[in-house]
C-alpha cells in the first residue's frame, strides 16, 4: 500500500499515510472491513479544507475520485451523485437540462462528500441555507460494512444530521441525491457598489438581503483597515439566451508556483487597484461569479512554502464591534492578506456541527509567520466564545480543544449519534484527535 504525502489547503498542516483508491463502492467496502489500524480510516475528496481535517496522520487515507457517477432525472431535478464528484461537475452536468445546484461554495473544486462532510455554504445562505438543505439522501458506509440510506427526516434523521457537517466521522458518504432548482440561462445579472467604510459596507449587504439571491463583500486588508471594500449582488438571469454555452466559462488555469507574492507593498497595490477597478453590472457567467478564484491554479501557493491559516468566523446581529475590532487587530499586526471576504447568514442548519448560524461571517487568509499570531487567535477565539461566536471546523488548523464545545453546544449530542454509528472509532482524522471531537 503505497505511503503519500499530503497538506491541507492552507498548507501549514502535513500528513504521511496510507493511501488507496478504490475503483468501486464495492472495493471501497472490501477495503474498510479489513483494515484493522489504530489511527483509523479516513476518506477524502479533493483536499481543499484548509488545515487538518482531510488529514489522517499514519492511518488510512481513502480517495474517493473513482466513485463520482453523475445522474440526473430531468422530470424531478434530482442528481444522484457519486461522492468523488465534483461541485463544477455536477454544475455542468446540470447545466444540460436548465438545472444548477441551489448552494455553491466559493470554488468548485469541492466534492460533494466534502460538501455534506462540511454542510458548506454559499453566497446565497441568506436565501438558501446550508448544502445540506437540498441533500435527500446520504448514502453512508458504516464502519461495519454495511450500506445505508440516510433521510433528513425519520427514524435515520439524527444519524442523517451528524453526518451533514459531521468532518467526514460518522462513515463514508458514497453517495447523495441532490435536489436541483431551474434556471433559464448560464449567467447571473451582477451588480457591484464600492463603500468606502465597515459601516457603509454592513449596512449595504444588510439592504441587499430582500432583493438579490447572491451577495457579497470583498474588505481592503490593507493600509488602515478601516473597512472599505466592494459589495456584488446577483440573482440568476431570468430569461433564455440565444449564445448561452454549457462547456466553457472561459477560465484559464496559469500555476503562480512556489515562491510568496504576500508583502505589504503588493497586498496595498493589489488592493487599491482592486476597490478603485471598474464596478461590474450586467451578466456574469455562473461560474465566474460563484467560483472568482477558480480561474486561478494553485493559488493558495501565493503566500510561500510556509502557508496561511484561513481565519473564519460568525458572530450574531449586534456584534459588529467584533468585526471592527478584528481589523484593528491585523492592522496592528501588520498582517498583509489579499481581501477578506464577508457575508450575512441566514437561519441555522439542524445539523449538529453546522458552522452557519444567523449573523455576519468574515473570512481572512493570514500568512503563517505573523508575529504573536498563536496569541492573537487565541485571543480572538476567547472573545467569540464571549460573544457566542464560532470559527469554521473545515477551515481550521490551530484552534484550542476547549473552545470547540462553547463555539458548537451541540457537540456533545453529536458525540452520542456519532458513538452509536462508530463504537470502535474507526473514522479519525488529524483534527479529530488535536480536537478531542471523538
Amino acid at each position: 500500500m503505497p505511503v503519500t504525502h499530503a497538506t491541507g489547503w492552507g498548507r501549514t498542516n502535513f500528513a504521511l499515510s496510507r493511501s488507496e483508491q478504490p475503483e468501486s463502492i464495492g472495493q471501497l467496502g472490501d477495503l474498510v472491513t479489513s483494515t484493522k489500524d489504530d489511527r483509523g480510516i479516513l476518506a477524502h475528496g479533493l483536499r481543499r479544507s484548509y488545515g487538518d481535517s482531510s488529514l489522517n496522520s499514519g492511518g488510512l487515507s481513502i480517495g474517493l475520485e473513482n466513485i463520482a457517477s453523475i445522474s440526473i432525472a430531468p422530470e424531478t431535478g434530482v442528481a444522484t451523485v457519486g461522492a468523488g464528484a465534483s461541485i463544477r461537475s455536477l454544475e455542468y452536468k446540470a447545466r444540460e437540462f436548465n438545472l444548477f445546484p441551489p448552494v455553491v461554495p466559493g470554488t468548485g473544486f469541492v466534492t460533494i462528500g466534502g460538501a455534506i462532510a462540511a454542510d458548506i455554504h454559499g453566497k446565497s445562505h441568506h436565501v438558501t441555507g446550508t448544502f445540506s438543505s437540498s441533500v435527500e439522501r446520504i448514502q453512508l458506509l458504516l464502519a461495519s460494512g454495511e450500506l445505508v440510506n440516510l433521510l433528513p427526516t425519520g427514524e435515520s434523521a439524527s444519524q442523517f444530521w451528524a453526518t451533514v457537517g459531521g468532518l467526514g466521522l460518522t462513515g463514508i458518504i458514497t453517495e447523495a441525491d441532490i435536489r436541483l432548482r431551474t434556471i433559464a440561462t448560464p449567467f447571473v445579472q451582477v451588480e457591484e457598489t464600492r463603500e468606502p467604510n465597515l459601516s457603509r459596507l454592513l449596512n449595504a449587504l444588510k439592504s441587499a438581503d430582500s432583493d438579490f439571491e447572491h451577495t457579497v463583500a470583498w474588505i481592503d486588508l490593507s493600509g488602515d483597515f478601516r473597512g472599505r471594500g466592494v459589495v456584488g449582488k446577483g440573482n440568476y438571469e431570468n430569461h433564455p439566451h440565444p449564445s448561452r454555452n454549457k462547456q466553457s466559462d472561459g477560465l484559464s488555469f496559469p500555476n503562480i508556483g512556489k515562491v510568496s507574492l504576500i508583502n505589504p507593498l503588493t497586498v496595498r497595490a493589489f488592493n487599491e487597484v482592486w476597490y478603485r477597478k471598474p464596478l461590474a453590472s450586467g451578466k456574469k457567467s455562473l461560474s465566474a461569479f460563484m467560483h472568482p478564484l477558480d480561474g486561478v491554479q494553485h493559488w493558495n501557493r501565493m503566500y510561500g512554502n510556509s502557508g496561511f491559516f484561513q481565519y473564519q468566523f460568525v458572530v450574531p446581529d449586534g456584534n459588529e464591534d467584533f468585526i471592527e475590532g478584528v481589523l484593528a487587530t491585523m492592522r496592528d499586526a501588520k498582517v498583509a492578506s489579499f481581501l477578506g471576504v464577508l457575508k450575512r447568514f441566514g437561519a441555522q442548519s439542524p445539523a449538529y456541527l453546522s458552522f452557519p448560524k444567523p449573523g455576519w461571517t468574515l473570512a481572512i487568509d493570514i500568512p503563517q509567520g505573523v508575529k504573536n499570531l498563536e496569541a492573537i487567535f487565541n485571543s480572538l477565539d476567547e472573545e467569540l466564545c464571549r460573544r457566542e461566536g464560532r470559527i469554521y471546523l473545515i477551515k481550521d488548523a490551530r484552534i484550542r480543544p476547549e473552545h470547540v464545545p462553547v463555539m458548537y453546544p451541540r457537540l456533545n449530542e453529536w458525540q452520542k449519534v456519532r458513538a452509536l454509528m462508530d463504537p470502535s472509532n474507526l473514522w479519525q482524522s488529524d483534527q479529530s484527535r488535536r480536537l478531542n471531537l471523538c
